[in-house]
This record gives structure tokens, sequence and C-alpha cells, in this order.
């Protein structure tokens, strides 16, 4: 009986160095499929932030307190932000989501695609805690970043992060950085 008690007690050790460290015990990762939930935001009214300024193709802008600028329509889930958090790549000069199609991609220098107003139009702010809904995407500012949903994609970005959400299996986007840069709630 002893000799089954030690040899039953080896085995459990046995398996127990095998199972700790495995990838089978190791926390999950980022779940790049979930499309954030924006809806503890304070939805504001859009109609302030609509260029009516031609050359901005029924647009619809805000400024972040950061001072991210972004772009909401003039088409179904077309969303984008200006600027280059850590982790992008050199020439990005913002991020955006066509149609709930394709993306996020980064939007690189030297591009015609802007976030900007073209014209006149100055675009409002878009204060910490609050969230626009424009033609099937809605923004969301929080006290270190912006988050955008555009169809079944969605973009974070921050100053020194970013997090991109699309599709299980879908190829019509860029990477996302290594989820050690990521902070602990977006892992």
């Amino acid at each position: 009986m002893r000799k089954l008690i030690g040899v039953v007690a080896a085995a459990l050790a046995a398996a127990a160095t095998l199972t700790v460290g495995s990838p089978a015990t190791a926390a999950p990762g980022p779940d790049y499929t979930q499309v954030p939930n924006l809806s503890g935001y304070v939805a504001v009214d859009p109609s302030p932030y609509f260029s009516l300024d031609y050359k901005d193709n029924g647009r619809t802008f805000f400024v972040t307190p950061g001072g991210r600028v972004c772009a909401l329509g003039s088409g179904y889930a077309y969303v984008g932000c200006n600027g280059r958090p850590g982790g992008a790549p050199r020439d990005a000069v913002g991020v955006a989501i066509s149609g709930g199609q394709e993306g996020p991609y980064w939007v690189p220098r030297g591009t015609t695609y802007s976030t900007a107003p073209q014209g006149w139009f100055e675009p409002p702010l878009l204060d910490v805690g609050q969230s626009i809904t424009v033609a099937g995407s809605t923004c969301a500012v929080s006290p270190v970043s912006v988050t955008c949903v555009g169809g079944p994609r969605a973009f974070t970005v921050a100053q020194s992060w970013f997090k991109f959400v699309y599709p299980a299996g879908d190829k019509y986007h860029d990477n996302n950085i290594n989820p050690k840069y990521l902070p602990p709630d977006q892992r």
C-alpha cells in the first residue's frame, strides 16, 4: 500500500510540474474580436459636430481634450482619428475604418485621407465621458483614450498604445501591438 501511495504521489507531482506554466494555464490574451461596449458614455447630439462645408463631404468631426481630431461618416461605419500612438508605424498619421468592411488601418503620411475638416468648420470638443454616434459609427472619449466603433470593427488609441478589433478570421486590417504594451484592463 505504501508503495502504491508513493507511486500515486509521484505521478501527481509529475503532472503538476507539467501543467505549471503550460499554455493551457496561461492567462488568455486580449480579445481582438469583441467590439467595446460604449453604452456607459453620455451620448451627445451630433448636430453641432456636423460640418456644413461642402469640402467636408457630409462628415461629422470632433476634437478630444488631448487634441486628437476624429471624423465620422459620410457613409455608413466610416470613422477615423488623427495621431500616431506609441507602437504605430513611423509613417502613420491616423487610423481609419472603411465602411465597417475594412480596417482598422493606419493612415500613412502623404495620403489624401484626412480626419480634419478641409474648409472653415471648427470641430467642437467631445469631452471625457461623452460619446457621439453618426451613420453606424460611435466614438467615446475616456480620460486616456478615444475608442471608435464602425460596424464589427473598432480601434482605441491613446498616447502610448493602441488596440484594434476586427471579426475573427478577418484579413482586412493592420496588426495590433504586442499585448505586453497594453494596459492591464486591455489585455
